[in-house]
Formats: structure tokens, sequence, C-alpha cells
């Protein structure tokens, strides 16, 4: 069985396709839209009724499939607070590392933790509840999407000329609001910071001289009101129609600009140019919010406080990106990211291995490129 939230999350649909080829039982989807089939690149495999079967996750049957099932795969939003009996493989995929800190972890309970990074691997034994033997730190199975549609068609789809130098602005939200009417804040407003408007109105001017696009994809939770800043918006809602993945958009941008979102630990397998505004940097660390200390220290890219400081950002990525690669700063080896593609296989070769070590059958043998060399 496999959750993910959103039902496009990307470490999900990966495993899926990866299962699709390597599970040789049932696999159950549970999704808050059962009609859902899947972006583009994975309806083949995802649509096959034979082999995966899509079940409503509010539905009577979602709960005996996620207790009775010999392995589930969940990111979050699962019914996971119960410790899983030793016949079976519950495998936490969570949604990324990075320096926000997640609060409850320890609700979660799972057989299994993945990781993207060593770094932050390290910190999954304790948030978790697990013995260090039983995390996985292979990478994020959604960072496969990097590679699966060539640049120039992911950005025509979107609108966005392939020509220029695109920069994808991330931020994490600092107001949220959720399903079901939930709503919370980690901090004030980036729209309402008093450096923002100077940044934006100097990435506009060097974007002329230099020949690059700034596009801001929000999270789907962030309630901020980026309309106000004239950037081009890519909401969640806009790559759904596209047929484009959040994942994708990053395989085809040239650059990024984050702040501690988890998703620009898993660009820097791509070892591309990432600028850091995060204004309230000091606010989140004062409110120990944060699970690594001095994280301005390591960032692995420039930090954008000033309209000098992202001029200078876009002229470097035009002009030499080179420089700003990440692994040219000493954070990039502290963090310790797992590179190389084919990562959803790589975490089932991880979990038979780990069958095989607690003396349990292996489950994803089939259709694994290395299962030649595996025998009974």
């Amino acid at each position: 069985m496999v959750h993910g939230w959103p039902d496009d999350e990307g470490n999900a649909v990966e495993i899926l396709r990866a299962l699709s080829r390597r599970y040789r039982g049932k696999i159950y989807w549970l999704l808050s839209d059962p009609s859902y089939s899947g972006p583009p690149h994975a309806a083949a495999e995802l649509t096959d009724g034979s082999r995966i079967v899509r079940v409503g996750k509010d539905s009577l049957i979602s709960l005996p499939l996620a207790l009775t099932a010999e392995a589930t795969f969940f990111t979050h939003g699962l019914f996971t607070a119960v410790p899983p009996p030793d016949n079976r493989l519950v495998v936490n995929l969570w949604h990324g590392d990075g320096p926000k800190l997640a609060l409850d972890t320890h609700l979660i309970r799972s057989t299994v933790a993945v990781a993207g990074t060593a770094l932050w691997g390290g910190q999954r034994s304790q948030r978790f509840g697990l013995p260090a033997h039983s995390i996985a730190v292979v990478g994020n199975p959604r960072v496969d999407q990097f590679r699966v549609a060539p640049r120039a068609e992911i950005l025509e789809r979107l609108g966005i000329s392939s020509v220029d130098q695109t920069i994808v602005w991330l931020p994490t939200y600092r107001s949220a609001l959720a399903p079901h009417g939930r709503a919370w804040s980690d901090g004030d407003s980036l729209v309402r910071s008093a450096t923002i408007g100077e940044i934006v109105s100097a990435i506009s001017n060097a974007e002329s001289e230099l020949g690059a696009r700034l596009v801001v994809k929000p999270h789907p939770l962030d309630s901020d009101a980026y309309e106000e800043l004239g950037i081009p918006i890519i909401r969640h809602e806009n790559l759904a129609a596209a047929g484009v993945t959040l994942y994708q958009l990053l395989g085809a941008a040239d650059a990024i600009i984050s702040d501690i979102s988890s998703v620009w630990v898993d660009f820097l397998s791509l070892d591309r140019p990432i600028g850091f505004y995060v204004p309230d940097l000091e606010e989140f660390q004062g409110r120990q919010r944060l699970n690594v200390d001095d994280v301005a220290g390591l960032l692995p890219g420039p930090r954008i406080r000033t309209a000098e400081d992202a001029r200078r950002f876009v002229s470097g990525v035009v002009t030499d990106p080179s420089q700003l690669r990440p692994s040219r700063y000493p954070g990039f080896d502290r963090i310790g990211v797992v590179a190389g593609e084919g990562v959803a296989d790589r975490l089932l070769d991880w979990l038979d291995d780990y069958q095989k070590g607690r003396g349990r059958n292996v489950l994803f043998r089939v259709g694994s490129p290395r299962s030649q060399n595996l025998r009974d």
C-alpha cells in the first residue's frame, strides 16, 4: 500500500512506479481523489488496474489496508501512530530533508525512515524513534523526476522561454492554510518583508540586462499573496494543468532561490546555483524552529539580503554559474547529499537487504537492476 500527500507527491509516485516493476503482489494506492491517474510521465505504469488499485483514503477499506499490507509506504498524513509488528514493513518516505524543525515526529511510527542526506539522516533515529540501522540514507525517490523530460519541453509546457536562464524562487510557507480548515503560522509574511521590494526590483532589472527569468513557485499550503510582487507565479494547479511535476520544473531550472525549504536540499544533487533569501532566519533560530545550529554557515550558496546581493546572484547564474555551485561551499560536504539516479530502485534494493538482515523474505527482487546478482 502507498499513500502520499498530496496525491501527486513525488516520493509516493516514484515508489509506485518502481513497485509496479518489482513487486509481485497487488498494489493499493490510497488517494484523496481516486480518479487521479498520476503525472503524464508515469501514467502508463500507474493506470494499469491489474497492478495498481486506487482506493479513497476516506473509504472504509483504507484503514484495514494500511494495517494489514505486508509493505506500506507513506509520506505523511497516514494512520501511523502505532508501532508496526515485526511481520510488516512500514516505510516512512517522509517529505524531504532540511533545517526546518518538524514537530511531533515521535507520533509517526514506522519500521524504516528514508533520508536524502547524511546530516538529516543522522537525526531520523531520534526524531522517529528508530534504531540507526533502520534509516535508509539513499536519497528521495522524487529526484528521479529531474531528468524524465527535456528542459525545453518542460519550460514550454509552462509558457516559459527556454532561451533565457530560468531561476525558480521556492519560498516555504510562513502562514499555511491546509485542508479541513486547518491554519497555522511560523512567522511573518515574506511579501511584507522590508527588503522584498528592493530585491525583486533588482532581480527584474538584472533579468532585462542579462537574459534571465524569475518565477515563483509557492508551497501548496502557502497563504501569502505573491501577486503583489509582479513576478510570474506557478502554482500547484498550474503545474498539474501543464502535466508537469514540481521536480520536473526543478530539473529544468538553471538556479533556484530558497530558504528553509526541503526542496533546495534535493536540488543539491544537481550542483546548480542556489541563492538563499531568508530575511527571518534569526527569528527562526531565536524561536528554536530549526534543527541545526548555525544554519547561516551551513547554507551552500550566497544569502540574498540586499538588492546588490540579488543582482550579483542573477549575474553569476547567467555569466559564470560554476562559481556558484553548491559543492564549492563548506556546507555541501557537511550536508552529505546522496547523489545519483535511480533512487527508487536504490531504496527497494536497500529494503531487500534490510529484510534479509532481519530474517524476512525479500519483497522487491523482481525487475531489480541488480536482480541478476541475487540468489535465494
